[in-house]
């Protein structure tokens, strides 16, 4: 050989593909590879035609092919319904989160509110010394009147009317004994 030459071999030439002699001329089975009983061209006309045998086994490669298909879109849909069934599990799960926490926050303000109450807190007081509930929401009443609330203003701290209040013969339920 001579320098600067090379030896031809299949990985360094590229071969032109051939055109059909007559495109579109081929009938095609459902496969789209098999040529049909019918088909005209020079190939089947030369006696290249497919065996029964090519046939089927066409027609089986095919038939799997579509089965793998459906069963990728199955299993993509399937993938979809878990992924958009996690979404509804978190958005409820959120949902309950957000109730919890703000449920846990009014019980805090409530709580605090309690704290601050002194009605609450010398009510709490006179109940611990023994005295019974209506005696001690009568003393309560008398140091800590209604128009006077100190301490956070909550639903027993607001003012009352008068008349509203029971008689004093009703308070005598037993409170924290």
């Amino acid at each position: 050989m001579k320098r600067g030459t090379s030896k031809i071999t299949a990985k360094n030439v590229q071969l032109p593909k051939v055109a059909k002699a007559r495109p579109g001329l081929e009938k095609l089975e459902a496969d789209g590879q098999t040529h049909r009983r019918d088909c005209e061209c020079p190939r089947c006309e030369a006696g290249f035609t497919p065996t029964d045998h090519d046939r089927q086994v066409a027609a089986r490669r095919v038939a799997e092919k579509q089965g793998r298909l459906a069963a990728a879109r199955a299993a993509e849909r399937k993938k979809e319904r878990t992924r958009l069934a996690q979404l509804d599990l978190q958005a409820y799960f959120r949902a309950g989160n957000a109730a919890a926490d703000a449920e846990v926050q009014r019980l805090r303000d409530l709580r605090s509110k309690a704290i601050a109450d002194r009605r609450l807190d010398e009510l709490l007081r006179l109940r611990r010394e023994g005295l019974p509930l209506g005696l001690a929401l009568d003393e309560i009443d008398r140091r800590f009147p209604a128009e006077a609330t100190s301490g956070a203003e909550n639903d027993n701290g607001h003012p009352v009317p008068a008349g509203s209040h029971p008689p004093s013969a009703a308070r005598t339920g037993s409170l924290f004994s």
